[in-house]
């Protein structure tokens, strides 16, 4: 884990609203649909202005609380221009897990550790505004928590 700062991040895709304890079940979790969805619709091909690379990215916004309250996830690829209301992330500082391994596995696995982590130490603070998975080759995830 490292800290980081993302200066200029601009993100578009598909979204809906969802929390944790809704993701625990299957009859009432939204997520794993999002990525489906944004795969069988082809999302990715209706995108415009994208940036050449092949990063896709889980992004978690408006957060009604904390870890136990309602947020949107977003299921996008970077963009270059500010169109059909992107997140747009500026000089926000994060911490950043990275984890190898076989995917969808390794996404549940880093945030079991991210929560933990959170938990059990007090050298950083969570800041609930913009999170976001980076996804850049098949068996690698980053996931960005923004700190206070």
């Amino acid at each position: 884990m490292k800290v980081s700062y993302v200066k200029n991040l601009m993100l578009l895709g598909i979204s809906t609203r969802t929390n944790n304890e809704n993701e625990k079940d299957e009859e009432t979790q939204k997520i794993a649909a999002l990525w489906e969805k944004y795969d069988v619709e082809n999302i990715y091909s209706k995108t415009f202005n994208k940036v050449n690379n092949t990063s896709f990215y889980g992004v978690y916004s408006n957060y009604e609380s904390d870890v136990n309250g309602d947020y949107d996830v977003t299921v996008a690829v970077e963009v270059t221009k500010l169109k059909d209301n992107p997140i747009s992330i500026e000089n926000k500082k994060y911490l950043v897990f990275k984890k190898e391994g076989e995917l969808p596995d390794i996404c549940s696995e880093l945030w079991e550790e991210i929560w933990e982590y959170f938990a059990n130490n007090n050298e950083y603070e969570r800041a609930y505004t913009i999170d976001f998975e980076k996804y850049s080759k098949v068996d690698l995830i980053e996931i960005y928590i923004s700190i206070k």
